[in-house]
């Protein structure tokens, strides 16, 4: 009788292919995970500016109120830096997708559809 000491090939290439289903199976995971955080942080992102926008149509400023009159009849718009001049918004904000604070030159429309009050940010 002989003492065998090892493993056999076919052992040897079952465990090789176990490990690297699992290594596929973990990486898939993984990059979806990734995946729906970076999801996440444009939708909030993209949440702050909509809300400072609609925060904006809504002060006190006379100025503000015409321009209110005229969103409701025509829509109109404002850039993030006229959110950040009156402190609406965080000049530190980064965008996900450029991974940069906000330049102030990213536009939310506002509009009246139905007489209710939307603010869009289309991130892109």
């Amino acid at each position: 009788m002989t003492n065998k000491n090892g493993f056999t090939l076919i052992e040897l290439i079952a465990t090789i292919g176990l490990m690297v289903l699992m290594g596929i199976v973990i990486t898939n995971n993984l990059s979806s995970l990734f995946s729906q955080q970076e999801d996440d942080e444009i939708e909030s992102f993209q949440e702050v500016l909509e809300s400072a926008a609609c925060t904006y149509i809504d002060l006190s400023d006379p100025q503000i109120k015409q321009k209110k009159a005229t969103c409701k009849t025509n829509g109109c718009s404002v850039t993030a830096s006229i959110l950040i001049t009156n402190g609406l918004l965080d000049e530190d904000l980064i965008n996900p997708l450029t991974g940069k604070k906000i330049t102030g030159s990213e536009v939310i429309q506002i509009a009246y559809p139905n007489k209710e009050k939307t603010c869009t940010y289309h991130v892109g």
